[in-house]
Order: C-alpha cells, then structure tokens, then sequence
C-alpha cells in the first residue's frame, strides 16, 4: 500500500470514542438543523415547485412521472421527489415535513465529514470539520430550503469521501467505504443526473493518474460497483423513458449538457469570479483560515505529494469543482455546495496542526482579521435595517438582523481577548458558537423575508371556494399555490408566443412539458379564460397588481376576496359581495 501521511494508527482507527462521537455530534447537530424547520412559509419558485412535484405523486400514486400543476416536469432526476413523498405520507403536507430530509441530509453530510475525517487524518481533525461545515452559513441555509442542491452536494461528497477512505483501508474496511462510494454515486445520479458520477470520476481520476496508483483500478471493485450503480439507477431511467419517450434527450441533451455548456437560455447568468465571493462569504467565518491553510497544504503535495495524497485528493476536490462551475454563465449560489466538506477537512487539518500555537503570527492576524470583519458586518447590518427595504422583507425583521449584528461585536470582543490564550480551542469555540447563534436568530426570522408566499390568500380561499370550483391564475403563476390549495390550478398565458424558448421562467418550464401529454383543459390563453369567467360557474383568480389594468379592461365586474402584497385574489361572483367593480 503506498505511503500516505496519516500514521497506521489513523488508518486502522481504533473505535473506543468512536460511538460516543457520533452520538454526541448527531445529538447537537439534530437540535442545530431541525429546530424551527416550519417557522416559516415555503419559498417560491424552489421550494414551493419541488414540494408540489411531491404532492402530486401521492395525490396521482404516479411515481415515474414527476409533474407539476398536472404538467410533466422532466429537469430533474426522482429521488428528491420520492423522500419529499415519504415524508407527505408521513406528516402531511407540512413545512417542516417537506424541509425534514434537506435537514437530515445536511446532518449526514457532517457525520460523513467526522467519520472520514476521522479515518483519514485523527478525531480532532475529524470533528473540527464537522462542526466547520455544519455552521458554515450557506450550507446550513441550504439544508433549511426545500430544493435538490443541498441533498445532491452531500450525496456526491459522501461518495468522494468513502472513495478516498476506502482506497487508504486494508482489505477489512476497503470494501464497505468503496460500495458505499457507489451507491453515494448512485443516489446522486437519481438526484441530479450526470454531475453524481462527473464529480467523482474527474476528482479520483486525476487524483489517480497523478499518484501513479493504476493498481487501484483493480481495488476499487469496479465490476461489482457499476452492477451494483446500474442496479439502482436504471429502473426509473428505463419505465419514465417508456411513460415518455422524449426524455432521454430533453433530460440529458437539454437540461445537462446545454445548462452546462449555456447553449440554450438560462437565467442567473454571471462573470466567471462569481462563486469567489460566494464560498467567502457562504463559508465564514472559517474562510479567515482558508488562504493559509491552502497554502500549506499546497506546499506540502507540491514537495511530496505521495506523503500526502489525502491533502491532494482535498484540493483537486476543490479545484474540480470551483473550475467545474466557474464554466457556464449560468450560475445559482448553492451550486458550489459540494466542495464545502473538502474546504471543511482542509481547513479542520490546518487547524488541528496549530491548535496549541495561538500566539502564533498568523494566528494573532487571522484572529485580528476575525474580529475586524465581524465588526465591519454588524455596521454593515445596522445601517442596512435603518433603510426601507420594504420590498425584500418586513420590518419585523429588524429585531432579527439587530440581535445577530449584537451577537457579532460581543464575537468580535471575546475572540481578541483569545489573542491572550495559549491555545486555539477557545476562539474555535467562539466563532463556532457565535456563528450557530446567529444563524439559528435567522432562521427564527425568516418569515420576516417572505414576501411572496401565496399561503396567506389561500386561507382565505379556502374559506369560500366550493368543491369542483375552478381556481385560475391569470398570467402569473404562484409555485406554491396548487401546493397549498391541494389541487391543480388552471393558468392563462400565451402559450403560441414564439419568445418561450427565450426566456427561462416559469412558463418555459411547464411549455417543455406539454408535449408529454394534453393540458388544454388548464393551460389556456386569455380567449378561453374569458369565456369561462363570463360563463355560469364560479371561478377564482388570482391576478398580479402588473396585470390588473389589463384584467379590468376585459372584466365587467369583479369581486375582490382578498390582496396580499401585489397578489389580488378576485371572482366572476359571490353570494356575499366585499366589494364590487
């Protein structure tokens, strides 16, 4: 077996401590993550698509084919979708049910970062990153939002991790850290499609050709791990490519090659530095460790990269997957999530190697760095809240911002008298528990940062509306409405315009899916909606303040149920009329 840094010890890890670890770090780490999971409403468009996806394979019992509003919805792989169904079967549909596996897969993916972590370098290394990544805020904002990135970056970490565990193991433990690789591939795959075998083949393929380790090849189990890969992904390739025949091809050439390569119109298109900004501050306050640790560790693999192969294998993770990204102009935040873990292992080892040199230089300026960037945020946040920001969130979220804003300078003050310290632990314990306080104060606000959810109007629909009453939206359509309300909405567009294939919104998404099946009973231009509001039924719509000139122009008369925000909730007619137009 080739040398590696990590002493035998390391390798063949003895398991007193072991069990008690896990317990403790899975107890903090379930209150951290599933506390508050409802507090708040769902937001719109992911969470409020993503659940509705859920909501309908239960209501439909059809669990080849996700859909949304009735519409075939093809983007993505079925496992998110399948957990999120779990969990309406379960509890219903309910906030914290529907964030609950985001949560729990934010969990595992601390758990696998400790006990790789702890295989690979020692236990200190191993729980420091743990709790490195579980209060990172981005990737703790993320396992708090209900969409697939969150779920398909610890699927893929977990494979790389238990890749590299495994093939640094002998023979006892080799085999289950490398099955466990492929079916962590293998459920990333079902998750988000090619990225699930893409991250790791480049990562350990290069890893492997620089390292000369061709006899690996022949370790990995590569017959058993394909047939154990394809056991679990084929099925539902194979029966939703029968229900629809165009999938292959819209799934893999549309929405992953073109998304990549920005062939085709996407949103959220940006300059190539964008995740730089992101991972610091998605990543702080550890990225104030993140310089120097890549630093050495670089100058480490560069004097003798077959000492240290873990380190190696860490920074390719990191480059892949930042280069990987930086690519298409199109780019979304929680994207780079997968190589939080790596960055968490890399920065967790540098400081397990300084933890008793605090007076260290670099240490005394990365802590001085620390306090200085917290008291710049807190400026920053007080200013902020004294302005109207009327239009992203309430003013019931000053209390919030102000608490966290209080919680950094009181961070800031103790981590300076650190500098005093023998030791590193304290400030670690500081930055670590400031950052759990302050993220946990946002999440107690987060519905102070809602100001599109549907869920308001439809209880107040839900009061009057009829059974077999139509609900319809009128060139706008809400995510979270059908989810809320229970049932299929109809929604008015022009759905002939020939600038859909142009413009990546809501109506491309559905436009892509009528071709799998019928939906002109529900998707319908403006001719037929008027012919059903003039008609003898009842109908509801929902009308956005941007297109309420146009609806009067065409409506005689209206009845006004309730507004919230810029949503207008009105109908053709009402036993008890509010108000008349």
């Amino acid at each position: 077996m080739p040398h590696t840094n990590a002493p035998h010890s390391y390798i063949i890890v003895q398991t007193t401590g072991y069990r008690r670890d896990l317990l403790c770090l899975a107890a903090v780490l379930a209150f951290f993550y599933l506390f508050w999971l409802g507090g708040y409403p769902l937001f719109t468009p992911d969470e409020g698509r993503y659940s509705e996806v859920a909501r309908e394979m239960v209501a439909s019992a059809d669990y080849i084919t996700p859909r949304v509003d009735g519409v075939a919805f093809l983007d993505k792989p079925v496992l998110y979708y399948w957990l999120q169904a779990a969990a309406i079967h379960l509890f219903g549909v309910k906030e914290w049910a529907l964030r609950l596996f985001p949560a729990l897969a934010g969990i595992l993916g601390c758990l696998m970062t400790y006990i790789c972590g702890r295989r690979l370098f020692n236990r200190v290394t191993g729980l420091t990153a743990a709790l490195i990544l579980a209060t990172s805020p981005l990737y703790f904002g993320a396992a708090h939002y209900a969409n697939l990135d969150l779920e398909v970056a610890v699927l893929t970490s977990c494979a790389l991790l238990c890749f590299l565990t495994g093939t640094q193991e002998k023979e006892t433990y080799r085999a289950p850290f490398l099955i466990a690789a492929y079916i962590f591939a293998a459920l990333a795959f079902l998750t988000k499609g090619l990225i699930g075998i893409a991250f790791p083949a480049m990562i350990a393929g290069t890893w492997i050709l620089l390292l000369g380790r061709w006899r690996l090849l022949k370790q990995i189990y590569p017959v058993r791990g394909l047939m154990l890969f394809s056991i679990l992904v084929l099925p539902w390739y194979v029966l939703v490519q029968q229900a629809n025949p165009e999938f292959l091809h819209y799934f893999f050439v549309t929405q992953q090659v073109s998304r990549f390569l920005s062939a085709g119109e996407f949103n959220n298109k940006t300059v190539a530095w964008f995740y730089v900004p992101v991972v610091l501050m998605g990543f702080f306050p550890w990225t104030i460790f993140l310089l120097q640790a890549l630093y050495q560790q670089i100058r480490q693999v560069w004097q003798a990269r077959m000492r240290y192969q873990n380190e190696l294998f860490l920074l390719l993770w990191v480059a892949v997957v930042f280069i990987f990204f930086s690519i298409p102009h199109s780019k979304i935040m929680t994207y780079i999530l997968p190589l939080f873990p790596a960055l968490a292992l890399l920065i967790a080892n540098y400081i397990a190697g300084i933890w008793n040199q605090a007076r260290q230089k670099t240490v005394f300026f990365t802590i001085l760095s620390y306090a200085l960037i917290n008291l710049l945020l807190a400026t920053v946040a007080l200013i902020f809240i004294h302005h109207d920001w009327s239009d992203i969130f309430s003013p019931d979220f000053a209390p919030y911002a102000t608490t966290v804003s209080i919680i950094l300078i009181i961070s800031s003050v103790l981590s300076l008298r650190c500098l005093h310290k023998e030791k590193l632990f304290s400030f670690f314990a500081i930055a670590a528990g400031s950052m759990a306080i302050c993220l946990m104060t946002l999440l107690l606000g987060a519905h102070a940062l809602n100001h599109y959810s549907i869920k308001p109007l439809v209880g107040s629909l839900k009061e009057v509306i009829k059974p077999q009453e139509e609900v319809i939206t009128y060139f706008k359509y809400y995510q979270d409405l059908p989810l809320y309300l229970g049932q299929r909405v109809t929604i008015v567009a022009d759905w002939n315009s020939p600038e859909i294939p142009y413009h990546d919104n809501w109506i491309r998404e559905l436009w892509y899916g009528m071709a799998f099946q019928k939906t002109d009973d529900w998707l319908i231009n403006e001719e037929t909606f008027w012919k059903r509001w003039q008609g003898p039924k009842r109908v509801f719509v929902f009308v956005n303040a941007n297109y309420l000139n146009q609806f009067k122009r065409h409506a005689k008369h209206y009845v006004v149920i309730k507004q919230q925000n810029d949503i207008i909730l009105v109908s053709n007619q009402s036993s008890e009329i509010p108000k008349t137009y």
